[in-house]
């Protein structure tokens, strides 16, 4: 009889346990899908969108207590360069400056690349990638590793977006833009 209750005791912790699990990968599911889309379409995303999935991917950092960047499309009209966060107050040769530039196509408001440029803060360059709508893995936390930085440029495809890092410890580039199908080349 023991043996009985002690079966039924297991077999009840584990589909306790199997339900939470599954309840928790559909709740991270849900976060993700959210902001989730095609690899596709971070070739032809928007500005306005491209900075909504990242204010909401901000949003869900803050109330963990992780701060990024506060982004937003501005002109430097002495550079004519369009930016998603440049420090003003800051000189650009400052060592410890940081800027995320973002280039846009002919159209003027769908995304061509995206670079961050200075020095590392891993949390916003994560949620400068994931805001394309890629899904983040282990194998690009582990690329993007300031530790792993090299000063040859490294360049990894997910999911139809390229990430290409170079740079120290100190001062890293990174790079952001989204795969585009070249034209055939000539035999």
């Amino acid at each position: 009889m023991k043996k009985f209750v002690a079966s039924i005791a297991v077999v009840a912790i584990v589909v306790v346990a199997g339900l939470a699990i599954l309840g928790m990968s559909n709740q991270t599911t849900a976060i993700e899908n959210n902001i989730s889309h095609s690899a596709t379409s971070f070739k032809e995303m928007t500005t306005d969108t491209y900075l909504s999935h990242y204010n909401k991917i901000k949003e869900d950092l803050a109330v963990k207590g992780i701060h990024t960047l506060p982004f937003q499309l501005e002109l430097d009209k002495q550079t004519n360069y369009y930016r998603f966060y440049y420090p003003k107050q800051e000189n650009s040769a400052n060592e410890k400056a940081i800027w995320v530039s973002v280039m846009l196509s002919g159209d003027q408001k769908t995304i061509d690349g995206i670079m961050y440029e200075g020095v590392p803060d891993v949390h916003t360059v994560k949620a400068m990638i994931q805001a394309t709508g890629l899904t983040w893995t282990p194998e690009l936390d582990q690329f993007i590793a300031v530790t792993n930085v090299a000063k040859k440029p490294k360049e990894m495809v997910v999911s139809g977006v390229k990430v290409t890092i170079e740079g120290t410890p100190a001062q890293i580039k990174v790079m952001v833009d989204p795969v585009k199908l070249e034209a055939p080349k000539k035999l």
